[in-house]
């Protein structure tokens, strides 16, 4: 597999989290006392910060909260310079 493949594969297992979590998130609001579905929404959150630093450790931030302030300051972070995600 290309790294190319391995970083597209990384990034559909971010999507398919974040969609869990707002899947989730909108059963929970519309059955709030339903303790295994708020349950696995509390896992989803969890799983999906996880591939989500995972995808980040290995090929770099995808929104500004990932970037802590001092450490964009120090490495003089320019979003505005290529590569985007998608551009690699």
């Amino acid at each position: 597999m290309s790294s190319f493949e391995e970083e597209r594969e990384m990034m559909q297992r971010v999507q398919e989290a974040d969609f869990v979590v707002v899947e989730l998130t909108l059963y929970t609001n519309t059955h709030p006392h339903d303790e295994e579905g708020l349950r696995q929404w509390r896992e989803a959150i969890k799983e999906a910060a996880r591939v989500r630093r995972q995808y980040e450790n290995r090929y770099g931030p995808l929104s500004l909260y990932s970037v802590p302030s001092e450490q964009a300051l120090e490495a003089g972070w320019r979003w505005n310079q290529p590569p985007w995600p998608w551009q690699r």
